[in-house]
């Protein structure tokens, strides 16, 4: 049997059964192609992966009819529970979906059992790990210009958190600090003075920039790296500089 929950609330225990899920299926991915003006054939323009709906069926069993209506309240009353992690044991550890219940049908109703088909929405339809993963344990730098390798898990982009710490810098006055995706060359950018002891984050998935933990201005875009290998640019203006540079991100699958 497959561990299956939403929320805190058990879907293989007490009487209630998972027999069915699509859960699997990957989002649609909506894809916009031009034709091409007096040619056959189209140009790929873009590509997004759409919100995602699953169904849930099973049973749930109870010894007496009183038993069976108490249980379907507390079934009922869980699955009304909005922006829940849907959880379901997947290659040895769990993968979670964040979703809502948008249909509940209880049916084939018997003295002691029901049936029931839940319809959940994922507004990004991809199953996370729980835990995060270390996408750069501790790269240490002192020229100004560098690339360190990294390899993305997972079967979707990684937005990633990145923390570039300066131990030791000269001629850091209005000067600039990008980190660049090596392969597709979408960078990011923060100027202003930088002392010893600095410390820039880039989280991408919060959207955030800080440096010494206040929000701060930037320019370029915030980075995402496709699965497998790949690496992170480092370029700044100093004269001299001591830089570590560590990042994590959480696995997603499609």
């Amino acid at each position: 049997m497959i561990g299956v929950s939403y929320g805190d609330f058990n879907m293989q225990a007490n009487g209630v059964t998972v027999t069915a899920t699509d859960v699997y299926s990957a989002p649609t991915n909506s894809i916009q192609a031009d034709e091409l003006a007096e040619r056959d054939g189209a140009l790929i323009v873009q590509q997004k992966f759409q919100k995602k709906a699953f169904k849930v069926e099973g049973l749930i069993r109870k010894a007496t009819q009183q038993e069976l209506e108490q249980t379907l309240d507390a079934f009922k009353l869980a699955m009304s529970k909005k922006n829940q992690g849907f959880d379901v044991a997947y290659a040895g550890g769990i993968r979670r979906y964040l979703a809502s219940v948008q249909n509940n049908i209880i049916s084939s109703r018997g003295i002691t059992s029901v049936g029931f088909s839940i319809e959940f929405l994922s507004p990004d339809g991809m199953g996370w790990d729980l835990e995060s993963t270390s996408l750069i344990t501790s790269a240490s730098n002192t020229t100004s210009n560098t690339t360190v390798s990294l390899s993305v898990g997972g079967s979707y982009k990684a937005d990633p958190y990145i923390k570039v710490t300066v131990g030791a810098v000269t001629g850091g006055t209005s000067k600039t600090i990008t980190l660049s995706n090596a392969a597709t060359l979408r960078s990011i950018a923060v100027t202003r003075t930088w002392v010893a002891g600095d410390v820039l984050e880039v989280d991408t998935l919060k959207g955030l920039v800080l440096v010494n933990g206040a929000a701060h201005d930037f320019t370029g875009q915030l980075l995402s790296f496709e699965p497998g290998d790949g690496g992170l640019g480092y370029l700044d203006d100093f004269t001299t500089r001591s830089i570590t540079i560590t990042s994590s991100y959480t696995r997603r699958w499609l």
